[in-house]
């Protein structure tokens, strides 16, 4: 009977340690897994973060083209705009020249006619 104890007490101790290996063993796994979603995911949201910083980057450059494009844009309209005006500047001073002309040329014929 004492054998039969002790074979018994043997088994269940076989027993008792393979359950805690297959126990210890799926712990480590698990752990393991978690271990490989959390690099998982951090490493989604690096590369999200990434994605996110690139479209601020290409939409700050984008917006500061247009802005230098609708600069250049005003200034050009802006020289247009100056040399028109200088245009008609030069056209009306000619003009009013040649009118003080005829204007000096008719006292000039009235006088000499009124001298004669």
């Amino acid at each position: 009977m004492i054998i039969r104890g002790f074979l018994a007490l043997a088994v269940s101790a076989v027993l008792g340690i393979g359950t805690l290996v297959v126990v210890n063993n799926a712990s480590n796994d698990a752990n393991e897994t978690a271990k490989e979603i959390t690099r998982q995911s951090l490493e989604y949201q690096k590369d999200a973060q990434k994605d996110i910083t690139d479209s601020i980057d290409q939409a700050t450059k984008q917006a500061g083209a247009d802005v230098d494009a609708a600069i250049e844009q005003s200034g050009t309209d802006a020289e247009e705009i100056q040399d028109s005006v200088e245009e008609q500047i030069d056209a009306a001073t000619k003009q009013a020249g040649a009118d003080a002309e005829a204007i000096q040329d008719s006292v000039q014929e009235q006088i000499d006619a009124a001298t004669k």
